[in-house]
């Protein structure tokens, strides 16, 4: 069992509570990891993300330390789970790293920002197993979210009701606001770059929430999904 924690900001680099911390130290104790990132959108918008994962060692001596980050690209990978198969093929090795690998062929580069998102949700469909992450493509300035199709691991998220922030967490302070459980039934998208891609503003009086475009499990490839009309995100 591991923790995450990612916040997206347009003010300023959040940090949790100690409380909050706490709870993510619980479930895994054995290290504690965090990764940030500035990113100034196309749009002239700035977004401050953090990332943080603590790690529960489960076998041998060796402990495995998240986010996973990769120094050339500056992306990064919180992973809370166990990938038992990717396509057909079972894992071999750390499963975390394996995705990790694969994430960052799928959004290398040389992919422009639609050939990557369909890449990252070709990697993220075939993973089998019970899992929650967030993946933070700093090249395309996306972030992607979700748990597995079942929600056999925690992932929630607070809309703090303003237009400056939101949080994810594998666990909440029952008094520290308005958690809401992400739903399992899709990868979410948050895009810091293309106004486009941008879903239609659900309910929340939050326009974060208005750049956030969910691909449900069951649509197989980006080309369906764009064929479709977006579902908003409604919290």
């Amino acid at each position: 069992m591991c923790g995450i924690h990612a916040s997206i900001s347009t003010t300023a680099f959040q940090t949790q509570s100690e409380d909050l911390k706490q709870l993510l130290r619980n479930r895994g104790p054995d290290h504690i990891g965090e990764v940030q990132a500035h990113i100034h959108s196309n749009d002239g918008s700035s977004y401050w993300v953090s990332l943080m994962s603590t790690v529960l060692a489960l076998r041998g001596g060796h402990i495995t330390a998240q986010p996973f980050t990769d120094i050339s690209s500056g992306s990064a990978l919180c992973w809370n789970g166990e990938a038992w198969k990717i396509g057909l093929e079972p894992v071999a090795g750390n499963d975390g790293e394996v995705i990790f690998d694969l994430l960052l062929k799928a959004s290398s580069a040389q992919k422009s920002i639609s050939e990557s998102i369909r890449a990252v949700l070709k990697v993220l469909q075939s993973i089998s197993g019970p899992f929650a992450f967030v993946f933070f493509d700093k090249l395309h300035s996306q972030i992607y979210y979700g748990r597995d199709r079942l929600g056999r691991r925690s992932l929630l998220l607070k809309d703090n009701g303003h237009a400056t922030s939101l949080e994810l967490s594998s666990i909440a302070e029952p008094a520290s606001g308005p958690w809401k459980e992400v739903e399992a039934d899709a990868v979410y998208q948050f895009t810091c770059s293309d106004e486009r891609l941008a879903s239609e503003p659900g309910h929340s009086t939050n326009p974060l929430l208005s750049r956030v475009k969910k691909h449900t499990w069951d649509v197989l490839d980006y080309e369906s999904a764009v064929s479709m009309a977006w579902k908003p995100v409604i919290y």
